[in-house]
């Protein structure tokens, strides 16, 4: 990638704290870095629990990862969705499109137990009564998340 991709891209900006992360990273290593869903200008409030994961380096796709990297994305992948799951979500969604945005980055997408089963998956964050909640409610989600993926570490 061209250094003004770099300068540009939402997701280097959101590693380097140029866009704000209520809460802070979740996890920040040599290759991963990831995040709840931000609040975004002119959206609306996000989705409680949606996360990205994101490789550190800026690459479109898993094709441009080196071994290392793909590892350490999939090892994310798995305790952040075991801590959602934890948190109650049945299940966890995975998307990785990146059409908008050309840097790496998986959405973890949980369903939580009081949505309707007729809201399909790629629904789950816009219908009506979806868990929602500004830059205080992020805050807390990650840490509590942080907290349970610790634990998680441990065990």
């Amino acid at each position: 990638m061209s250094q003004p991709d770099v300068v540009d891209c939402l997701i280097c900006q959101e590693h380097d704290g140029r866009v704000s992360i209520p809460g802070g990273h979740l996890i920040a290593n040599d290759h991963v870095i990831a995040f709840h869903c931000p609040p975004m200008p002119q959206a609306l409030e996000p989705y409680l629990g949606y996360l990205f994961v994101t490789s550190r380096r800026h690459v479109p796709s898993f094709a441009e990862l080196d071994p290392d990297e793909a590892a350490a994305m999939g090892v994310a992948i798995s305790k952040l969705s075991a801590t959602l799951k934890a948190e109650g979500a049945e299940p966890v969604y995975l998307a990785g499109i990146g059409h908008a945005v050309p840097h790496l980055h998986v959405h973890l997408i949980p369903r939580w137990p009081e949505t309707p089963t007729e809201i399909s998956w790629i629904n789950v964050d816009d219908w009506e009564g979806a868990r929602r909640g500004n830059a205080d409610a992020v805050g807390e989600w990650t840490f509590r998340l942080r907290n349970r993926l610790e634990s998680l570490d441990q065990s």
